[in-house]
């Protein structure tokens, strides 16, 4: 093997006109470090032509900077800076390698061509990246695009453009998909591609065209098509749609989804997100010319979200959400969580947050796409002011809230005159609490006042003013001990727990309700002074709430078993709340939880509440997780309400969903939701998941039933991901979010880590 390095300054002293000989090697092995304008020319034989070009034969490499070009034979003419090459022909870039038959390059300007190319590009960040969303570990993942051209074009440093050229991220020994493009332009700088009438081939068939496409071939996003979704329902038919995701900027983008449905025709979808550093937002338009089934022209959904945080504190937002009419969601949404939806908001608030001071200034509206019996009173405006003060031996705390109520004109003629009431409500509860704490325990006395003024249209009364009284004492103590269980030692802690509450009555009846429900009785709202949410109630209290909690930690820290019993007491007969509960008992129902975390892969719950007068449990729920690593997790629970005084309100529903590896590259994924009161089926939803490695390809058939019809509906869809080129933008498809929202826990494939997924290729 011979070497030669050519200096530009000393370019004539090394163009000898004879073979190098060894003892030329030998000194260059041990000359210094090559300068970077410095070529390096090395191969079995050197020879120099006509004083200005060199020739390389045999195992011919040519080096400069970051560039390494091998062949059989290279030529190189040190006064145009060209090289040419014949035989088989390497390129290594910093960030992309190539391979082809021939090569004409002027390493000058970095301009030439390459023939019968195919290339691959290099990734320094392969490894994977992990985020949570919806309080799931998910992983990110790149991929690694490689390729073939009938020639590549050199264009500068950082450009290549490739003719009759096709793009991959599958294995060198797979072709199961590619972008072809007649025209397609790389730039190695920002790793982005840009090509034109371009089509994508799967298992050699073409399932794509665009015009023109621009993507990424790392992990940032990239504008480009998403996954195509297509399938049926049975409201309307089969159901395409094709998404395009636009990478404005890197806090700005946009997804357009051409939709088809069978039976209903063309509808557009556009979604417009930005996020900057005081604010941002996301707005979503639907439209549908004209529906087939129904005969409504001019169909649409316009939701507009705004978040903006302003300067001192001080921040603002607006939520509006519109449909062209009542039946939009049930005609044309998939999913049983939008066919559900009665009320649409229409709102805007100002807020203010300080140390002490809290201010939000609300006006709001509602879209009610049923009757009035479901249509809440309008805000117009909200205004609440609220404040807490932490002094050395008591705390002040204050909230007040103004409020105008006023009704939808839409449903005037439907509404009872109670629902026809309208006016002003002021509300001001100032409190002191003064706490005595310690690490063995505490105690919280506080006394606060409630007042309530009523101006009133439409009512007999007209302007009303309530003054209720409020006494509350929250008590508790800390005991812990060590014990050994199983051969392992846990920190076991006993946490009793006493809350005392007096309210005088106070008659309400003439009252108005705007804004209150009765809450139920749970282990949360045990510990609350009022079991009212709103303000238009506060009901009569002289009562005690006793608790006592047990828990097992291990020596982690990590809480492996608890356990909680409480039971509220009455020393008067509740007044206020008439026939809304037994309001002559005693004492409450028994309420008992616990939880188990017996290994780091099984999570197992329950919540009892037993009437001890009936000996019979009120409410039951029972819920476990097995999640022993991704891509295997199984979820069952079982919900029970037996309402005594209202048997339409009982409910038994079983619950089970998850998602396991089938082996052979398939994946199950699937819920089932029963009624068990009616013997009804709620919801069945089934899917399955083929890893191609370089693609995966999923089916989901659901099943539910809807609210607003008799019958259900069924949809089925079907989805192919190309790897890369797909998955950008994925967390804005549809069928995704349907699936997590369904199937908690539940991941993509490609969001599953490597080493779980090729465990399941056999």
């Amino acid at each position: 093997m011979f070497r030669k390095t050519i200096s530009p300054l000393w370019l004539v002293f090394f163009l000898l006109p004879q073979l190098a000989s060894a003892e030329d090697l030998a000194t260059q092995k041990q000359s210094p470090e090559i300068s970077q304008g410095s070529i390096e020319i090395e191969g079995d034989s050197l020879e120099t032509l006509l004083d200005r070009k060199m020739k390389a034969k045999g195992n011919a490499i040519l080096k400069k900077g970051n560039k390494t070009i091998k062949a059989d034979v290279i030529e190189y003419d040190e006064v145009s800076e060209k090289l040419i090459t014949t035989g088989n022909t390497n390129i290594d870039l910093e960030s992309m390698s190539l391979r082809g038959s021939k090569l004409t390059l002027k390493l000058s300007d970095e301009t030439g061509s390459m023939e019968d190319a195919s290339f691959n590009f290099k990734r320094g960040d392969k490894e994977e990246k992990s985020v949570i969303k919806n309080g799931t570990v998910i992983t990110k993942r790149s991929y690694d695009f490689r390729g073939d051209a009938k020639a590549i074009f050199f264009e500068g440093e950082n450009k290549k453009r490739l003719q009759s050229g096709r793009v991959t991220t599958c294995e060198a020994d797979s072709d199961d998909w590619y972008l072809k493009s007649s025209n397609m332009e790389v730039n190695t700088k920002t790793d982005r591609v840009n090509a034109s009438n371009a089509i994508v081939e799967f298992k050699g068939l073409p399932v794509l065209y665009t015009p023109y496409i621009n993507f990424s071939l790392n992990k940032n996003r990239k504008s480009g098509f998403l996954a195509t979704t297509f399938g049926t329902t049975t409201k309307s038919g089969f159901d395409l749609q094709i998404p395009y995701y636009f990478n404005i900027s890197p806090n700005m983008d946009a997804t357009v989804t051409a939709r088809y449905l069978g039976k209903r025709g063309p509808q557009a979808d556009g979604e417009f997100r930005y996020l900057e550093e005081n604010y941002s937002g996301k707005n979503q338009i639907q439209f549908m010319k004209h529906d087939e089934e129904s005969g409504k022209d001019n169909r649409y959904l316009v939701r507009l979200e705004h978040q903006h945080k302003l300067n001192n504190g001080w921040s603002a937002s607006y939520n509006y959400q519109k449909v062209s009419d009542d039946a939009y969601f049930s005609d044309l949404a998939t999913m049983i969580q939008v066919t559900s939806v009665v009320n649409l908001p229409q709102r805007a608030n100002i807020n203010y947050a300080g140390d002490t001071w809290k201010f939000n200034a609300l006006t709001e509206k509602y879209q009610t796409l049923t009757d009035a019996s479901n249509s809440p009173y309008q805000r117009l405006p909200q205004l609440d002011l609220s404040g807490r003060k932490d002094l050395d031996s008591y705390i002040l705390d204050f909230k007040s809230q103004w409020a105008y109520f006023d009704r939808d004109e839409k449903f005037t003629s439907t509404y009872t005159d109670a629902q026809k009431v309208t006016g002003s409500r002021l509300t001001i509860t100032p409190g002191i609490t003064v706490p005595f704490t310690e690490t063995y325990g505490y105690i919280k006395p506080k006394l606060s006042a409630n007042v309530r003024s009523y101006n009133l249209n439409n009512s007999s009364i007209g302007n009303k003013d309530i003054l209720t009284p409020i006494v509350s004492v929250d008590s508790g103590m800390y005991f812990d001990r060590t014990v050994n269980l199983l051969n392992q030692n846990f920190t076991n802690t006993l946490e009793p727990r006493l809350f005392y509450v007096y309210i005088p009555y106070k008659d309400q009846s003439a009252l108005p309700n705007f804004d209150t429900g009765l809450a139920d009785l749970n282990m949360q709202t045990l510990f609350s002074e009022n079991q009212y949410n709103g303000q238009d109630r506060i009901n009569d209290a002289n009562q005690l709430t006793a608790s006592v909690t047990s828990k097992f930690i291990d020596k982690n820290g990590k809480e492996r078993l608890s356990g909680i019993v409480a039971q509220r007491y009455y020393f008067e007969d509740r007044r206020i709340f008439g026939a809304d509960l037994d309001a002559k008992k005693a004492n409450s129902d028994i309420f008992m939880g616990g939880t188990a975390r017996l290994a780091n892969s099984m999570n197992l719950d329950a919540m009892f509440q037993y009437d001890p007068t009936s000996s019979k449990f009120l409410r039951s729920t029972l819920s476990s997780r097995y999640n022993p690593e991704p891509g295997k997790m199984l979820n069952l629970s079982y919900r029970m309400i037996d309402n005594v005084s209202d048997n339409t309100q009982d409910l038994k529903v079983f619950n089970a969903a998850g998602q396991w590896p089938l082996g052979n590259r398939f994946y199950s994924i699937g819920r089932y939701n029963y009624d068990l009161k009616t013997s009804q089926t709620i919801e069945i939803l089934g899917g399955i998941e083929y890893d191609g490695g370089c693609w995966v390809a999923r089916t989901i058939f659901d099943r539910i039933s809807l609210p607003t019809s008799p019958q259900p509906n069924y949809t089925f869809f079907v989805q192919l991901e190309l790897n890369g080129l797909g998955a950008i933008g994925s967390d804005a498809n549809k069928l995704n979010n349907f699936l997590y929202r369904n199937v908690p826990g539940a991941r993509n494939v490609n969001q599953i880590p490597d080493v779980n997924r090729q465990a399941n290729f056999n």
